[in-house]
């Protein structure tokens, strides 16, 4: 069964400009969707909490239960948007971080030395400076498509990713569905896997919500019929 409502959740190091192409091709498809900014966040004094009121917020006010959508980064976060919201049709990750079944999830060292060489006064640089040219203009080969993920980057704390995210119990079970889109997200896939979930490739780059949004969407909601 398809679900009706689509709330999608943007990694906390990009803007909603990441899912606007996905949120489009959601709407043509007949569904209701919600593409919350979430870049607040980082002038938030706890943007942890900021991050998973806004997108729990957002989701409330759909008319139906909403399938939640995170991309990336806001995986680590989608147990405790679900908790919040109450009633979710369930839970996608596209090529997104899985926390544990239990406990906390916690950055870990490897991604912690990674941040800290992209630090500068305590803060992040933007996702896109962290990378070399070469490596942008392979997932983004379009100018103008850098340009519009580029306007809506925000800087974010460095200490955003020091806290540890608190995993409600039980919300493994959940109806849970996982999409990779690029290898370095193999591992997640695997661990989804091993849980029993549902799963799915789609053999493209971890920007493929932007560049190839219909086909994605397609996944997400094969993965949507599937979880039901």
């Amino acid at each position: 069964m398809s679900p009706e409502s689509i709330l999608l959740v943007h990694s906390p190091l990009v803007g909603p400009s990441s899912l606007a192409r996905l949120a489009d091709a959601a709407e043509h498809a007949d569904l209701r969707v919600s593409l919350p900014d979430l870049t607040s966040m980082a002038e938030s004094a706890s943007p942890h909490d900021a991050f998973c009121r806004l997108a729990a917020d957002a989701g409330r006010k759909m008319n139906a239960a909403p399938l939640v959508v995170g991309h990336s980064g806001a995986g680590a976060f989608l147990p405790v948007i679900e908790s919040a919201i109450g009633n979710v049709a369930g839970l996608v990750f596209v090529d997104a971080v899985v926390p544990p079944a239990a406990s906390v999830h916690r950055t870990s060292p490897s991604m912690r030395e990674m941040l800290d060489s992209v630090t500068e006064n305590g803060v992040l640089r933007r996702w896109i400076d962290w990378w070399h040219e070469d490596t942008i203009v392979e997932l983004l080969p379009d100018e103008a498509d850098r340009a519009e993920l580029e306007a809506d980057m925000p800087r974010v704390p460095r200490s955003f990713y020091d806290r540890d995210v608190n995993v409600p119990p039980g919300w493994s079970d959940s109806r849970c569905g996982y999409l990779m889109l690029s290898s370095a997200y193999e591992s997640e896939l695997l661990d989804a896997v091993e849980r029993g979930w549902p799963t799915a490739r789609f053999d493209s780059n971890h920007l493929a919500p932007h560049t190839q949004p219909e086909a994605v969407l397609h996944e997400i909601l094969h993965l949507a019929r599937r979880l039901a």
